[in-house]
């Protein structure tokens, strides 16, 4: 389940004022818009529901992230959980059985679209497909490869903010995040992004 939250997370940012579009199509209309993008920390509420439309969990917690390649995504309800991405490696924290399993961040994010709010790299943007869908404020991406994980991203801004999510991933579950209480002005502290692991913790290192 964590590795499809951290699917559900690399998401996730910045000082978010609406700019003049820089270009004539949809990538380059979003590339536009997270142009500035530096910061962004919110709280969110999170509903998976599978393909006939039932919901299969539901979350809530709080994200973090800040340019590039750094998240902290951290869960309240209905379980206390930790994932942190430091640019290089990823780190899912359990408190309850003392356990950290690391993985390689590249490989965790490859053919995610998530990875887009985050990354200022033009390779990477190459690797996927953005097209409008009901205006100029909402964005789906999809990755050319059909080997990954997330198979399309729902971006949805409001007067240039991010509001929401969603994510339809290989085994046709969509999950949809809605944020609030979102400032995209303060600089996260890099201490978030840190991980120390306790002496009497199990680590179990994928990378």
């Amino acid at each position: 389940m964590m590795m499809k939250t951290l699917s559900f997370s690399m998401a996730f940012l910045l000082t978010f004022t609406m700019p003049a579009f820089a270009g004539d199509t949809p990538k380059a209309d979003l590339k536009a818009l997270l142009a500035d993008m530096q910061h962004y920390s919110a709280d969110f509420t999170q509903t998976v529901t599978d393909e006939s439309q039932e919901v299969v969990h539901e979350a809530k917690g709080t994200l973090t992230m800040t340019r590039p390649d750094k998240l902290r995504w951290e869960t309240t309800l209905p379980d206390e959980t930790l994932l942190i991405a430091d640019g290089e490696a990823v780190w899912n924290i359990d408190t309850f059985v003392e356990q950290v399993t690391i993985i390689d961040q590249a490989s965790a994010v490859a053919d995610n679209p998530v990875i887009l709010l985050t990354s200022q790299d033009d390779e990477t943007w190459q690797q996927f497909n953005v097209a409008h869908g009901d205006d100029n404020q909402h964005f789906i991406v999809k990755p050319l490869s059909e080997d990954g994980q997330i198979r399309s991203l729902s971006l949805t801004f409001d007067t240039g903010t991010l509001r929401s999510l969603s994510m339809h991933d290989a085994q046709s579950q969509t999950s949809r995040l809605v944020f609030d209480n979102i400032d995209t002005s303060t600089a996260p502290e890099m201490a978030l992004f840190e991980v120390n692991v306790p002496d009497t913790y199990m680590i179990d290192d994928q990378r």
